[in-house]
């Protein structure tokens, strides 16, 4: 595997890995190399729908082609391994787990070890998984409606399986647990054939592994009828090549991704079957009592309904539920799948392991990496937004206090900076007066930010190397050491590698890395869309009227919202509340699958600030353009504004000096008042420019004056002030208006009664400034190459655009007067016109669900790619 020395690098580098694997690229267990990405490839990607004897191509994008290693050195050393035990076994030796209880249970033993192992596998199904056998088959009168899904607040979804599975095959692998070949071979058979056993969400201590957990897999593996599986590819017989199979409720063709969900809180309902409160129906469309050898063919047809879910990139066609389940035998015949009696040692080698702590926590920490270079992304963003300095982020800042994860984070918001016209790319020097009133510097939000993300950067690049190591070592116990030569014994090692308490620290640690880079995103947010502190943005970055566009308003909410949750998860420490378990015998455990599930929380927690943040900050950016391009246009209406009020010429350059002298108290003036509507707003500008205005006409009537231009007071008309002021108000409250329309899209006709220039008595609203469509990204002329990436991605790929135009023309529905009639409802008729009035072909979704798209490009991987262009190349 390559060794990227940054988080950045090492960022690009999963990215890129992945993709290759989705595309195609097998995946070679060695036991040693398990790379997060190849987890998330099977974890996340079903597989593609499975046909018996069949060669087709791989179709893209699945979970790549899994194979074992065609080392013989391993194959020996597994073979070896695997002698140990059966010549002890036939010797009639003890040993832990094959003639012994368990735990504190040890004490007893046995002869029978094919005995023992199934009462290993029937203790530990001690989890809950709702609806039980007894609720599917009563009436929906029986219970209240549950307070959660009853499914998904007691079952682990398919991607955590998945990845325990590989991880666990990937552990066998490497010849320490005394298995046969045979049963690394099935395991990988049934994870290419799309085979999930229904896991418990809760119940693993994760002290002698993730033993309950994991013997779930191997009641799957026996056929243990009590044991149910979902079949994520369906299987299509291979008696019927020509058969044309209706796509419902059966569908077979899925050539597109189907990006599974890794949370229980965001997977959609699995119609395994249903509660009580849902109704009732069998959980298997076959008998209980069926063998699973006894279905044929024509009994996989009648095997259905069962749906099988297909989707592809674009979020409004990706499909998050899951197909139905079966009992494992039934599961097993329809894929063909031959069960595999275990011997002794196999119950055990299958749960005595942390495959499930640390496949949970690979996925987790695979994405929180993204999160980590996102929010240094969202850091260059909002400081181009808020007219930042670059300065904070020079490399002389890191060299002064050098620590790995600050020079990182700063040189990636340094690079990412370069070429933007909103940011400060040099520190400019000014005279005390100059400057005064005005910030010096920063604030910490966006100065300290390489400080702040720093340490978040070590830690995600540290936990993701301590998974890389769980997920490639031996978690057994007894440990099999092979003999070093041929007809040796080999040794037994009773020892403690299942206690995941190394996963548990590093689940912890990230949970408060999410949490501290979500504190981050959060007062960048609040300072964006606060107009005290966003540098002469409108409140709440209302692209409409203020006083009818609250603009991101609720989204400032909702990111208070997160943060405080992700407060309460960052601030958990779960390594310390264990209790002891089993008879004392487990009198310390981890808890590290806890840990990874509350990380995962935060983890989701992260990515809906993140998104919101996006949101914000590509709107920001946005106002930001417009708020640029008004105040340089604002200098030619002052200018044309004083030429027309007082009949002046620019021939001896009086325009340019009363212009010079007016424009810095307009342009303050504009500062202060971006959260009023326009007309006021515009108003108090005008006045603001009166007592600069008059301080030029008493210079121009001096004696001797500089210009030929010079005014007699005595005879001078201060009516002229009047008509200049109200002039003045008139056209920027012109110039502001056209420029909105420009940016959201609005035609000038539109603007509905907000403000136009008929505000000021033109009885039709006549441009006055033709200014053309803006687009879809009007911010990407001033930003930096490498940040305008992400924006347009937002605003060109998502489709998402700057928001207010609904407001502007008046057409949020339910703005304007309107009655529902029989055709906006089911069962009715007539709808009145007005109805449509101001909105345009259709009405705008939310802003939450605006939102909502870019949380979805987040967890589906797009946006990671464009990170990756992003970050491209960058690195310290």
């Amino acid at each position: 595997m390559s060794n990227p020395t940054s988080l950045i690098a090492r960022y690009v580098a999963d990215v890129h890995e992945l993709d290759a694997y989705i595309s195609g690229k097998p995946i070679t267990l060695t036991g040693n190399d398990l790379s997060l990405p190849q987890i998330a490839a099977i974890a996340l990607y079903a597989p593609a729908p499975y046909t018996p004897h069949s060669n087709a191509p791989y179709r893209s994008p699945h979970a790549p082609p899994l194979h074992l290693t065609a080392s013989e050195s391993v194959r020996l050393t597994h073979a070896a391994s695997r002698r140990v035990i059966s010549s002890k076994v036939e010797a009639g030796l003890s040993i832990y787990g094959v003639s012994t209880g368990f735990g504190g249970s040890a004490d007893v033993r046995t002869d029978d070890p094919i005995a023992l192992g199934a009462a290993l596998l029937q203790h530990q199904h001690a989890g809950v998984l709702a609806p039980s056998s007894v609720s599917r088959s009563a009436s929906v009168s029986s219970a209240p409606m549950p307070l959660t899904d009853p499914i998904h607040s007691t079952t682990m979804p398919p991607p955590w399986t998945r990845a325990a599975m590989l991880v666990r095959t990937n552990s066998l692998v490497r010849g320490h647990s005394g298995v046969r070949w045979e049963l690394v071979e099935k395991m990988i058979e049934v994870i290419q054939k799309g085979l999930v056993p229904l896991v418990p969400l809760r119940g693993s201590i994760s002290a002698s592994g993730d033993l309950s957990s994991l013997s779930y897999i191997a009641g799957m593996l026996i056929g243990n009828p009590a044991i149910h599986v979902w079949m994520l590819s369906p299987p299509v017989p291979p008696s019927l090549p020509s058969l044309s199979i209706p796509t419902t409720p059966l569908e077979v063709a899925a050539p597109r991704p189907f990006i599974r969900p890794l949370s229980t809180s965001t997977s959609a309902s699995v119609s395994r079957t249903t509660s009580p409160a849902f109704g009732s129906g069998s959980l298997s469309p076959t008998s209980p009592s069926t063998p699973a050898s006894s279905l044929q063919d024509e009994d996989v047809l009648k095997a259905t309904p069962f749906s099988i879910p297909s989707s592809q990139f674009a979020p409004s066609q990706i499909s998050t539920s899951f197909s139905s389940t079966f009992t494992a035998p039934k599961a097993l015949a329809l894929t063909r799948t031959t069960p595999l009696p275990l011997v002794s040692k196999e119950h055990l080698g299958i749960l005595n392991g942390t495959a499930f702590s640390a496949g949970l926590a690979a996925l987790v920490v695979n994405a929180a990496s993204g999160i980590g270079v996102l929010g240094a992304v969202l850091t260059a963003l909002s400081i181009e937004a808020m007219l930042g300095s670059r300065d904070s982020f020079d490399p002389f800042v890191g060299r002064a206090r050098p620590h790995p994860g600050q020079i990182e984070s700063a040189h990636l918001i340094w690079s990412l900076l370069s070429g933007s016209k909103f940011s400060q790319n040099e520190e400019v020097e000014m005279k005390i007066e100059e400057d005064e009133g005005v910030l010096r510097q920063d604030r910490y939000s966006l100065r300290t930010a390489p400080q702040w993300l720093g340490p978040q950067f070590e830690d995600i690049k540290r936990i993701g190397e301590i998974v890389r190591i769980e997920v490639n070592s031996t978690t057994d116990n007894p440990l099999v050491e092979p003999p070093s030569e041929v007809g040796g014994e080999g040794k037994i090692h009773h020892a403690g590698n299942f206690q995941a308490l190394a996963l548990t620290n590093a689940m912890d640690h990230l949970r408060l890395s999410l949490s501290h880079i979500g504190r981050l995103m959060f007062a960048q947010v609040t300072e964006i869309v606060n107009p005290a502190m966003n540098r002469g943005l409108p409140g709440n970055l209302a692209g409409g009227e203020g006083a009818l566009d609250f603009g991101c308003k609720g989204l400032d909410i909702a990111a208070s919202a997160y943060a405080g949750e992700l407060n309460a998860l960052g601030g958990m420490n779960v390594g310390v509340g264990s209790v002891s378990a089993e008879m004392h015998n487990q009198s310390v455990n981890s808890l590290a699958l806890v840990s990874a599930r509350y990380t995962l929380s935060a983890l989701e927690v992260s990515q809906l600030l993140a998104a919101t943040h996006l949101f914000v900050v590509c709107q920001a950016l946005d106002c930001r353009a417009l708020y640029v391009e008004m105040k340089d246009l604002s200098t030619q209406v002052v200018a044309e504004v004083l030429r027309e009020a007082f009949n002046l010429t620019a021939e001896d350059g009086v325009v340019d000096k009363i212009t010079r002298k007016i424009m810095p108290q307009i342009q303050d003036a504009l500062d202060r008042t971006s959260a009023m509507d326009t007309a006021p707003r515009m108003d108090k500008v005008a006045w603001e420019a009166v007592a600069p205005l008059v301080e030029c006409i008493t210079s121009l009537a001096s004696s001797p004056s500089p210009f030929s231009t010079t005014i007699d007071l005595h005879t001078f008309d201060l009516r002229k002030i009047s008509t200049f002021r109200v002039a003045l108000a008139r056209k920027l409250g012109a110039l502001l208006t056209e420029l909105k329309c420009a940016y959201l899209g609005v035609e000038l006709g539109d603007v509905g009664g907000a403000v136009s220039v008929s505000s000021f008595g033109a009885p039709e609203p006549t441009s006055l400034f033709n200014f053309a469509s803006r687009g879809s990204a009007p911010a990407s002329c001033c930003m930096a190459p490498r940040t305008r990436i992400l924006y347009e991605f937002v605003r060109k790929e998502l489709g998402i655009r700057m928001h207010g135009a609904d407001n502007l023309r008046r057409g949020v529905f339910g703005m304007r007067s309107t009655f529902v009639g029989d055709d906006d409802l089911p069962g009715l008729s007539g709808v009145g016109e007005d109805t449509k009035a101001g909105l345009g072909e259709k009405v705008d979704t939310t802003v939450g669900d605006k939102v909502s798209i870019i949380v979805e490009a987040i967890r589906d991987g797009r946006v990671g790619r464009v990170l990756a262009r992003v970050c491209e190349g960058v690195d310290v």
